[in-house]
């Protein structure tokens, strides 16, 4: 659990629907070695990112109000943030419109 945070509210997820190919970042591999924290000296470290690759769904959400119609690519991708954080994404929010927010 991060700083007490029971659930997350997933946001512009819309904007990610015209990516082939997500990348997260879960690591840093700090001068040949990984780790999961940036240190606060960074002046003399050759630190370089250390992904996660997902597929994109490349499909339009702004109109799926259910979340058993969100793409599986998508699911998958929410699947991970739950894990890799600790707390469960209770509501992906996939356009500006009040309406546009689906409760998982």
């Amino acid at each position: 659990m991060i700083n007490g945070v029971t659930q997350v509210v997933m946001t512009k997820a819309d904007v990610l629907d015209a990516f082939k190919e997500l990348n997260v970042c879960t690591a840093y591999n700090i001068n040949g070695k990984e780790r999961t924290e940036v240190p606060f000296q960074m002046d003399r470290m050759h630190i370089l990112p250390v992904y996660q690759s997902f597929t994109g769904w490349n499909k339009d959400t702004t109109t799926i109000n259910d979340a058993a119609d969100l793409p599986s690519a998508m699911s998958t991708y929410i699947d991970f943030i739950n894990d890799y954080i600790g707390a469960p994404v209770k509501y992906v929010s996939n356009g500006p419109g009040r309406e546009q927010i689906v409760t998982l």
